[in-house]
């Protein structure tokens, strides 16, 4: 990933932070012929690797054999910034984002046992948030038939990268004026994307 210096995010909590809060990543592999796929997941971050799944019909599981590094994409909070929130002119239009590329070696997770066990956990995350938490207690055969028909992977970590470009290198007044435009706009996202770059610069020396 391109990351000039100023835009580097390399705070170990800062990352698991953004994955933990945006948990559908893409998978990028490559295939024997050198041509790439990629598929959109859910996956979990946990004590040093990733978890995930995909369904057996999606052939991008059998790329894991060819021993290669795959690539996990988590997005952040981003948006469009308007050079009419600035102070300073000229200025052009810019995208501002935050993401996490994480590189690692996958490995299938065959025990019926151990499939079980983390999709209900993952269930227990993504409803952890619910006044009533929906669980994962089926009819064994109904519960069988639908674990049988997924994947379920883990990725031991290798590298990760951290990008955070939040107008870092703008002036204070154009930083803020880029943070109001944002929050004006109405959009949930860019809400998001305005307290992280007020974040960075109430952190500016």
């Amino acid at each position: 990933m391109y990351t000039p210096e100023r835009y580097v995010m390399d705070d170990a909590g800062q990352q698991q932070a953004l994955m933990a809060d945006n948990p559908f990543a893409q998978l990028v592999t490559v295939d024997g012929d050198g041509l790439p796929h990629a598929s959109h997941l859910p996956v979990l971050y946990e004590n040093g690797v990733l978890d995930g799944h995909m369904a057996k019909a999606n052939c991008q599981w059998q790329h894991f054999e060819n021993g290669r590094d795959v690539l996990v994409i988590f997005s952040g909070p981003h948006g469009y910034i308007s050079p009419s929130w600035y102070e300073s002119t000229p200025a052009v239009p810019t995208w501002n984002y935050t993401a996490v590329h994480v590189y690692g070696r996958p490995r299938l997770i065959e025990d019926p046992a151990q499939k079980k066990a983390r999709q209900s956990h993952l269930v227990d995350v993504m409803e952890s948030g619910f006044a009533e938490p929906w669980r994962m207690e089926l009819p064994e055969k109904y519960e069988q038939g639908m674990l049988a028909g997924i994947i379920t992977f883990e990725i031991d970590i290798t590298r990760i990268e951290g990008k955070a470009k939040l107008v870092q290198g703008r002036k204070p007044e154009d930083a803020q004026g880029a943070i109001d435009g944002l929050r004006s706009t109405g959009r949930a996202e860019d809400a998001a994307l305005a307290d992280l770059m007020a974040q960075n610069l109430a952190e500016q020396p």
